[in-house]
């Protein structure tokens, strides 16, 4: 004979198996183990785990700003057109590098052409950019994002995101009016690009969009080198 279900899909014999008809003495016992298995979870988080990278299809992004405790900082000169990388205050290497093709004066907004000014840092790495490879500067900086906001530019809203983006040491938002995807990379992976580029475009003169860019073996030397939340200083 079928057995009749109640709504919960339960026959008259396996209620009896139902934590709620178990005894509030047992229930509780294992109310309280779940509770101390998961305050141990977050515990075990928050000491062993106090800095998270979330990484996807060979990037890497900084959610929290910190150097690794290499003391490495890179330094830009636009009008030298030199990149310098330091550590410990005392300067290791210097690199030749092209900027974008409207150097003169900062980054303001989408598709002006120019390489930002200010202070930034290495907010995310990729090793499948179709530049070889790529180190995104945090661009726009708070800096950047209150002189847009006084200007008009953008909205407060956009202004905040950007703002609390950046003193979360993540990469603030790159689809908005002052641009994104400024960075650090190499020449085109792409064979044709790399070949017409080269040619036309040898260093140091100026071909990229906004970005800073160096020979492939360059920006692997400094690639290896170079943690995320690297300080980066651009200099007019």
């Amino acid at each position: 004979m079928q057995r009749k279900l109640n709504p919960r899909g339960e026959t008259a014999d396996n209620r009896a198996h139902s934590p709620a008809k178990q005894s509030p003495r047992i229930f509780d016992f294992r109310s309280r183990f779940r509770i101390r298995h998961m305050i141990r979870i977050l515990l075990f988080a928050a000491v062993a785990v106090p800095v998270i990278f979330s990484i996807s299809g060979g990037i890497a992004h900084a959610t929290e700003r910190w150097n690794h405790g290499n003391d490495m900082r890179i330094v830009v000169l636009k009008s030298d057109q030199l990149l310098e990388l330091h550590h410990n205050g005392s300067k290791v290497k210097t690199y030749r590098i092209c900027l974008g093709l409207n150097p003169l004066g900062p980054k303001i907004k989408t598709g002006d052409r120019r390489t930002p000014e200010g202070e930034y840092f290495i907010c995310m790495k990729n090793r499948a950019s179709q530049f070889h490879l790529f180190m995104g500067l945090s661009y726009p900086s708070e800096h950047d994002a209150q002189v847009a906001f006084d200007n008009g530019l953008i909205s407060l809203d956009t202004r905040n995101s950007i703002i609390e983006k950046i003193r979360r040491g993540e990469a603030p938002p790159w689809n908005t009016k002052l641009g994104g995807w400024v960075g650090i990379h190499g020449y085109p992976s792409a064979e044709n690009d790399r070949r017409w580029i080269s040619l036309l475009y040898p260093k140091p003169h100026n071909w990229t969009d906004g970005c800073i860019a160096l020979w492939n073996f360059e920006i692997e030397e400094l690639f290896s080198q170079v943690p995320l939340g690297t300080p980066v200083t651009i200099l007019p």
